[in-house]
């Protein structure tokens, strides 16, 4: 009987400390804003060009000790649209433990950069053995925003492609992006053209997650459509972590339609509903910053039309045609007064108007004259751009309504080059023309 006894004891210690490990495991996989991981990828190092041009399609780079005993190799396989690597992984603004690359997005293009990252087993020189196969992994791919200024935009384009058999998952409430899914890529597409500043992994508005089982390699394709007439860096970034979403399932209201159309000096906003349960009304949202929105208006019912329900709104704002851009968005209320939001809706008020700029001489040496015709007496900035999008001269000065001519000197010191000479009024791009030196 003793022995009986203490092999009961013995099986009781073991399961409690089953117990206690799992819970452990359990609480490690749960980190901020809902993230969960089952293997700490981070690719916090710095890389090392192990092979090829740096930042040119076919360069490739080790990142050491991702996870324990494991090194990843990431190559720069394609590139489209004259999109071009600027930083391969940039940490300052980022998450450092993310892969950051920023990439250029030429004018008037939709450019994109792929990525292939693979995993290998670390050997004892830093080096890599064979291929690691990753039990499960969970890529995020965050901050898919834009920008939009007038009637011009940038959206951002992210791919993710873990093979086949892989599942994806992103917000159903207020969701920013269109996702797709092409045999077992997924592309996510900013659909808002809203900026959000840093990389916040909170906004899961603009986020998307793919998860697999046994992946040693992946693709990781990134870019955006640029409406700008000019060349725009973008930073981008993937994060090795899983994130609890918003599941469809659990939203009373399933929308067909939300459009807004001008109308004289108002918007009229329409939107139609396909399924709706338990809906109580809407409260109808604006805003001019596309993150700070105010209530405006309630919609309690709609017209019936056969299974759908159509609703109308009509905003009659005085300082609407004060603006160039304004976003809506919908607060939809359940009978026990639990609410989500639609998608946002952005609308264009009106266009900046493009300035004729002549600027000589061109290709230049030393300086630069900057010629064209304002629309009102005020203050301009003229802005000399690299082809990695950074300002490298800037000259303010005062401008009147007719004739303007600005002179830039001090740029002996620049290399030789293709650059941007872009005229700025009010923060606003109204004129660019390219230069050589």
């Amino acid at each position: 009987m003793k022995q009986i006894s203490t092999l009961v004891k013995d099986f009781s210690l073991l399961v409690l400390m089953l117990v206690l490990t799992f819970n452990t495991q359990a609480q490690q996989q749960t980190g901020e804003n809902g993230e969960s991981n089952s293997l700490a990828v981070s690719f916090i190092g710095v890389p090392t060009l192990i092979s090829g041009t740096a930042l040119s399609i076919g360069a490739k780079y080790r990142f050491l000790n991702v996870a324990t005993k494991i090194n990843a190799d990431v190559t720069i396989v394609s590139a489209t649209g004259g999109a071009t690597v600027t930083n391969i992984d940039d940490n300052a603004t980022t998450k450092p433990e993310a892969f950051s690359p920023i990439v250029l997005i030429p004018a008037n293009s939709i450019g994109t950069v792929a990525f292939n990252i693979e995993y290998f087993k670390a050997d004892n020189n830093g080096g890599n053995g064979g291929s690691k196969d990753l039990k499960d992994l969970s890529v995020t791919a965050y901050d898919i925003d834009g920008f939009t200024s007038g009637t011009s935009s940038i959206k951002e384009i992210d791919m993710l492609d873990l093979g086949a058999g892989g599942t994806v998952s992103y917000q159903s409430n207020a969701l920013q992006i269109s996702v797709v899914q092409n045999g077992s890529q997924f592309t996510a597409t900013n659909i808002a053209g809203i900026n959000y500043d840093g990389t916040d992994t909170s906004a899961k508005q603009v986020m998307f997650t793919v998860t697999n089982k046994k992946v040693s390699s992946f693709t990781y394709a990134v870019g955006a459509n640029n409406g700008f007439s000019f060349a725009y860096p973008r930073q981008f970034a993937v994060y090795f972590k899983a994130f609890d979403y918003i599941a469809a399932a659990l939203l009373p209201v399933k929308y067909q339609s939300f459009t807004g159309n001008v109308v004289n000096k108002s918007v009229l906003l329409n939107w139609v509903t396909a399924q709706e349960v338990d809906n109580n009304y809407f409260e109808i949202e604006r805003s001019f910053t596309g993150k700070d929105f105010t209530r405006i208006g309630v919609a309690l019912d709609g017209f019936e039309n056969g299974t759908k329900k159509e609703y109308a709104f009509k905003d009659n704002f005085p300082l609407l045609e004060d603006k160039e851009v304004v976003y809506y968005r919908l607060k939809q209320f359940d009978n026990d007064g639990k609410y989500s939001y639609s998608t946002i809706l952005v609308v264009r008020l009106k266009s900046i108007s493009k300035l004729d700029i002549q600027v000589s001489p061109n290709p230049f040496t030393e300086r630069l004259t900057v010629r064209f015709t304002g629309t009102a007496n005020t203050t301009a900035e003229v802005r000399i751009v690299n082809i990695s999008g950074q300002s490298v001269m800037n000259k303010i000065a005062n401008v009147s309504k007719g004739y303007n001519n600005i002179q830039v000197e001090g740029l002996n010191s620049l290399p030789s080059g293709t650059y941007l000479a872009t005229v700025v009024v009010n923060g606003k791009v109204v004129g660019t023309q390219k230069i050589v030196k």
